[in-house]
């Protein structure tokens, strides 16, 4: 009996023990996977604050941005800068210059430095004498050379604005596109993700109708091969985006410090309503396009250059005054001096005058004629952005339809392939026109918005998306 009480209780204290030891694990564990919850929810909480801290852009901020940072438009306006002082320098030409001119002079033989002044005064030698004297010139008439030069600096400053317009135009419209390619590829990345997951979702149902016996091996196969290509477009979805975001960043003029870094944006891809009128494009792009109004001061510019080269050809008058002083050091002898008076210069003949007076002509010809082109261009690009316009108009009312048709559709087939009422072809094929539908419909929202771009820039009036 008392071996059997001791067997008894050594196996009640093994017993114990062991749940004990479990009863250890399971609050240890218990422990663990509460520090590891802890840990996960202040991740969480990490990763929501710093996409709290990123506020999403807009497309305005993202042009002010643009305008403001871009180096391309500081460089422009540095050139409007530089025009200002060429027009400073071209009026300084009107007033008197004044130097001072020194000379030191060291001969073999003793040369009279200071000529006789009369019979009575006799002319100073020295082997070795200097001067130093004070020049003042006044241009009186140029052959009106300095005006028009002044016309050309403030012809020329005009030309720096308008390319300074041009620039802020393309700075404007590629930030725009760029923008709009982001919001379309984000919606196409979408469903794509919800392609993947249904094709994800339907390949393990399709493995369990394979196994069962219920379909055949190229029917999963298929199925499969699909959904390898969505992944495979969602990663060229991915990766363009990617592209894009480094494009808005390096239009904002931001220095790309993390790859692969995507802002968010608030906006989204819509069709606003406008209804263009080419006559009104036309004479607003005479206003504000500023490859017409290049073209336009470029013929003035030529004009001007033409008289500049013809001034060439009158009489030019000046007038002058010196004070000079003069030192001989053999026998040393001191002297100083002061005159004054008028320079006039007569042209008479000089045949590369003439060649750049033909040239002028010839280069003013060519102005005219290229502002003819420019005027063509713009026509053609209204009317161009306005068949766009009204293109992709259509196709985003069309492709709108054509989503839900699409979607209603690929969830039928879904259905019915899970019944075991359709096939995998009809399944796929649903799928892929679902694919396509939305690809269409955003295709056609991004071609609408670049159309409406493109009109506005081709009028000149792009600054409407700053307002």
């Amino acid at each position: 009996m008392n071996r059997t009480a001791q067997q008894l209780i050594t196996i009640i204290l093994v017993i114990l023990t062991g749940n004990l030891i479990f009863l250890i694990q399971a609050v240890c564990a218990q422990e663990v996977a509460s520090e590891k919850s802890q840990m996960g929810r202040q991740q969480g909480l990490t990763s929501i604050q710093s996409q709290a801290q990123e506020e999403p852009l807009s497309l305005k901020t993202c042009l002010n941005k643009a305008l403001q940072d871009n180096p391309l438009l500081s460089e422009a306006q540095l050139g409007v800068k530089a025009g200002e002082k060429v027009i400073d320098s071209a009026w300084g030409k009107h007033l008197p210059k004044l130097s001072l001119e020194a000379n030191y002079t060291k001969k073999q033989d003793s040369w009279p430095y200071i000529p006789a002044e009369s019979a009575s005064l006799a002319p100073h030698f020295s082997d070795e004498f200097a001067s130093w004297s004070l020049v003042m010139t006044l241009p009186i008439y140029q052959g009106g050379q300095i005006i028009t030069g002044v016309e050309l600096a403030k012809i020329r400053k005009v030309n720096q604005e308008n390319n300074l317009s041009l620039t802020k135009n393309e700075l404007i419209a590629n930030t725009i596109n760029t923008y709009n390619k982001i919001l379309q590829l984000k919606k196409l990345r979408e469903a794509s993700r919800s392609s993947v997951s249904a094709m994800e979702n339907q390949r393990n149902n399709s493995r369990l109708l394979y196994e069962v016996g219920r379909i055949a091996k190229v029917d999963l196969l298929k199925v499969e091969v699909q959904l390898a290509n969505e992944k495979q477009r969602l990663l060229s979805l991915d990766e363009g985006i990617v592209n894009m975001a480094g494009m808005l960043r390096y239009l904002m003029g931001e220095k790309i410090a993390v790859a692969g870094e995507v802002p968010v944006l608030s906006d989204k891809l819509t069709m606003p309503e406008f209804t263009p009128d080419f006559d009104l494009a036309w004479k607003t792009a005479q206003e504000k396009r500023p490859e017409y109004l290049i073209a336009s001061t470029n013929i003035q510019e030529a004009e001007l250059n033409k008289k500049i080269a013809l001034g060439k050809l009158f009489p030019s008058l000046s007038a002058f005054a010196v004070y000079m002083d003069q030192y001989g050091y053999a026998p040393y002898y001191k002297e100083a001096n002061y005159f004054a008076g008028f320079n006039l210069s007569m042209p008479l003949f000089e045949k590369s005058a003439y060649d750049e007076i033909a040239k002028e002509r010839i280069l003013k010809s060519k102005a005219e004629k290229r502002l003819d082109v420019v005027e063509n261009q713009i026509r053609l690009d209204i009317q161009t952005a306005i068949s766009s316009l009204r293109e992709s108009k259509n196709r985003v009312l069309t492709a709108g339809q054509a989503i839900e048709q699409a979607e209603e559709s690929f969830r039928i087939e879904q259905k019915k392939y899970e019944s075991g009422a359709g096939t995998t072809v009809d399944l796929l094929f649903a799928q892929s026109a679902y694919i396509t539908a939305v690809a269409n419909h955003y295709q056609a929202l991004f071609d609408y918005n670049a159309a409406l771009v493109s009109y506005r820039k081709v009028t000149g009036a792009l600054e409407e998306y700053l307002q």
